[in-house]
């Protein structure tokens, strides 16, 4: 069977995710299109869902590529994530709607957190889709869910590069967490899940590896996800 543009979507978005370098990833289209049983058509209509969700840019004399992930950037990239859950969790669903499938998904988002072994960039990126895919569902605004995709999966992606460098032990951060969601979706209004999930420091690594350069460190910056 012919993939749909949502499962190629599905795989060109993990495959992105997972890529930690060197150098630029390149996406052609009769490669992909080859890969996939389709024609191009298609693929271009997915390289633009991509790009709407800034994983990918076009660059003249090139094609398209993954859009890069700036050193200098990564604060601010942060900061932007956590301002749009702060937005979104002011936009709720009405009533419990979504609930179930929201709770699903954070108990799919349990199970990876329960696996054996340490934690790897795939099983990672898995978690933290599910967590996304759950607060998307609760946010009553598309423009807003729009940007916070984008948002998050750009910052997915700075969590999954940085795994080397973390702590490779997720569970005891997120495993209170994660249950204290599920109870929500089980007995609460979406808009009290839909803060929580809000609320997360969505990290289950260590902490950002390029703080912010300051003379007056001393004084310390408040936490984007207190």
């Amino acid at each position: 069977m012919r993939a749909t543009n949502e499962e190629i979507a599905a795989v060109l978005r993990e495959r992105i995710c997972l890529f930690a370098g060197p150098g630029d990833m390149l996406l052609h289209e009769g490669q992909l299109a080859a890969e996939f049983g389709v024609s191009r058509t298609p693929i271009r209509q997915v390289l633009q869902m991509l790009a709407y969700e800034s994983l990918v840019e076009t660059r003249s004399g090139v094609g398209t590529i993954v859009s890069p992930l700036l050193p200098e950037r990564r604060r601010n990239d942060e900061i932007a994530f956590r301002a749009l859950l702060s937005a979104a969790a002011s936009c709720p669903v009405p009533g419990r709607y979504g609930l179930d499938e929201a709770g699903a998904l954070l108990r799919k988002a349990r199970v990876l957190l329960r696996a054996e072994g340490p934690i790897t960039r795939d099983r990672l990126f898995h978690l933290l889709e599910h967590l996304l895919d759950a607060t998307a569902i609760l946010v009553d605004d598309h423009i807003l869910v729009a940007a916070m995709r984008a948002s998050c999966l750009r910052y997915m992606r700075w969590v999954v590069t940085e795994l080397p460098l973390a702590s490779q032990d997720a569970e005891a951060e997120y495993a209170e967490w994660l249950e204290a969601g599920i109870r929500l979706a089980v007995s609460a209004p979406s808009a009290d899940l839909l803060r929580h999930l809000a609320r997360r420091k969505d990290c289950p690594v260590a902490a950002d590896p390029t703080p912010e350069a300051a003379p007056d460190t001393a004084s310390g910056d408040a936490d984007p996800g207190a």
